[in-house]
């Protein structure tokens, strides 16, 4: 498990034909871990997912660590159902889905998905999907881009024996239990772009008019 680190804000010196003085930027690992909950434990990646989610989307405060003691999952272990139990506390219900990667690309808010990661359980929410690829904000990797082939891999633990061979994959919805609740339209995305080329354009200097 990567150790979570601080976004912290840093200054360059910046000097050109036109100007120069200090330039407000943000480190690479900042950009990384941007609205993603780092999880605390080797396994915690379940509570670490549900508090991004909650946090990010929904706008609650809640933490890995509150949600780990309403799943009473003390070693981080946990399942979709031990999510969908937890949740009912924070006033939010899930469940959990069957699915096909052109499901998921029909989706318009995030979801937690079920993945294999170097042979381990890895929970991880979805940001963004298109046809091509997918947006991860991972507890343990922060924001992360894979194309459709590389989270195929992770995602496609089911067997093709099951009832429904197309679907492949398993995912969590999480939903308010009222509809007051509305979730931020800018957490989600139907287009999704590399990760670098989001940094590049962080810092990118421009010219005063």
């Amino acid at each position: 498990m990567l150790t979570c680190l601080a976004a912290q804000a840093e200054s360059a010196w910046i000097a050109t034909h036109s100007l120069s003085g200090p330039v407000r930027t943000k480190s690479w690992k900042a950009l990384r871990d941007t609205q993603v909950v780092k999880q605390d434990l080797d396994y915690s990646c379940g509570a670490a997912s549900l508090a991004t989610l909650l946090k990010g989307f929904y706008g609650q405060d809640v933490t890995e660590e509150a949600l780990l003691k309403a799943m009473d999952k003390s070693d981080g272990r946990a399942s979709f159902e031990d999510m969908q139990r937890g949740l009912t506390q924070f006033g939010f219900k899930a469940q959990g889905f069957a699915a096909s990667y052109e499901q998921l690309v029909q989706l318009r808010v995030p979801v937690i998905v079920y993945l294999k990661h170097r042979k381990d359980d890895h929970f991880s929410v979805l940001r963004g999907i298109d046809k091509n690829g997918v947006w991860l904000a991972d507890p343990s990797l922060g924001n992360r881009t894979y194309s459709r082939e590389q989270f195929l891999e992770m995602w496609e633990t089911r067997s093709s024996k099951d009832d429904n061979a197309r679907l492949r994959g398993k995912f969590l919805a999480v939903l308010p239990s009222v509809p007051t609740v509305a979730g931020r339209s800018d957490f989600f995305a139907k287009a999704v772009r590399r990760q670098t080329t989001q940094a590049v354009q962080q810092v990118t200097v421009r010219p005063l008019p």
